[in-house]
């Protein structure tokens, strides 16, 4: 079965792929089409679409008209839509005939129907599917004002700003100026009070996020820390605490700015999990873990792995060249870079089976050729995504480690 962090490598690298796509005019066609719709629903709607004004007065108008023809006649071969609906893009064929359809089966469930026509592919509702589970709150505070802030993968908003009505300070003398000191100890508190209402409003309540930072100028940040103001869900989370010259709204965007080494090392559990595992089995003499490519890949053959670890950057591809006569492949692992030199050269080496020089090649993400291999005994391919500490380790032992089920001797 597919876990979710491949079927999240997948998809980013779909996006990537679709992304790079440009039209010449508006002539690129997404569309976004949530469950409960029949196949007959959006025949209709596209039909409708297709004879539109909206379609006819832009540029480009056969593309586009090519495009949607083309999709209602691939959605008529499907059985149904999803449980999480369907995203499609469309596009003529540069320098070829014909109209390109990409389908996508959405990570999230597709709540709206939605259909775009631009020079690009509308791809933002996927991307802001496959946000990292980095949800971080943010709060900026001097004792003045607070601003409170949530940052949700790239997207970082200011949702709530508060002032504290602290009178400024005085130096009266004597017992006047005492009971000011009082009195302001007592205005300061209730407004830490209120700040900890409004954190918990905020990134709990509303929204419940992995991490938290809190900073602003001086040191009523500390004195609101030390004690136990915050509920403690928010202060077991604590990334760090950042000197900023602002508070409030502009200071929610400079505590931010100087948390990116703290912002860096937010990851998954489940990476967590899967590389503390691993760690820990490594450092044993006759742990059940391996590293690199090369054992992992025996591991998975001989069918002792249970679980793979593959990092999403290692630039690594299989070509494989299956001949036309005796339908034999021969497979080759390279970097992407070596895939066009790679190709060429084993093009011209006979095929071991029927000593035939015709090939059909195709060339392969790492990803998918440790699926195939580890589908046959059950292993499962993780992939370790997370920018920080996690990665950093599993690119430290080559990008590739399996898990074991038992140790062979």
């Amino acid at each position: 079965m597919t876990t979710d962090s491949v079927k999240q490598y997948k998809m980013r690298k779909d996006i990537a792929s679709l992304s790079s796509k440009e039209g010449t005019a508006k002539d690129l066609v997404s569309i976004y089409i949530p469950r409960g719709k029949s196949i007959e629903d959006i025949d209709i709607v596209l039909k409708e679409k297709l004879d539109s004004r909206e379609i006819k007065s832009q540029g480009a108008t056969q593309n586009v008209q090519d495009e949607l023809a083309e999709i209602i006649h691939h959605l008529k071969t499907r059985n149904g839509i999803p449980d999480n609906g369907l995203a499609i893009f469309a596009a003529v064929n540069l320098g070829a005939k014909g109209v390109e359809i990409r389908e996508l089966i959405p990570p999230e469930p597709v709540t709206e129907f939605i259909f775009v026509v631009d020079n690009h592919f509308n791809l933002e509702p996927l991307r802001t599917m496959l946000r990292e589970d980095r949800v971080v709150g943010i709060i900026s505070m001097d004792a003045n004002e607070a601003g409170f802030g949530i940052l949700n993968g790239e997207r970082l908003d200011v949702v709530d700003h508060i002032t504290s009505g602290i009178s400024g300070k005085t130096d009266k003398g004597g017992w006047s100026q005492r009971r000011y000191e009082r009195e302001r100890d007592m205005e300061l508190t209730y407004y830490f009070h209120r700040v900890a209402e409004h954190a918990t409003d905020a990134f709990i309540t509303i929204q419940k996020v992995t991490g938290l930072i809190v900073g602003g100028p001086g040191l009523t940040k500390e004195d609101f820390l030390k004690e136990d103001f915050l509920r403690y869900e928010l202060k077991n989370m604590l990334l760090s605490r950042v000197d900023t010259s602002f508070s409030g709204k502009e200071g929610v965007k400079e505590a931010f700015d100087k948390s990116a080494d703290a912002l860096k090392n937010i990851h998954s559990s489940q990476d967590t999990k899967l590389m503390q595992r691993l760690e820990a089995d490594i450092a044993k003499k006759d742990g059940l873990a391996v590293s690199g490519l090369h054992n992992v890949l025996d591991v998975l053959r001989k069918g002792i792995a249970d679980v793979v670890l593959v990092a999403n950057n290692t630039g690594l591809i299989e070509i494989v060249l299956t001949c036309k006569k005796c339908d034999a492949p021969r497979r080759r692992l390279v970097h992407e870079e070596k895939k066009m030199e790679t190709t060429q050269r084993e093009l011209l080496v006979r095929c071991e089976k029927c000593n035939g020089l015709e090939y059909e090649v195709e060339d392969r993400d790492i990803v998918d050729a440790l699926e195939d291999v580890a589908s046959a005994t059950d292993a499962k391919v993780e992939v370790i995504s997370s920018e920080g500490e996690e990665k950093e380790k599993l690119n430290s032992l080559g990008g590739f480690a399996a898990l074991l089920r038992y140790r062979v001797a």
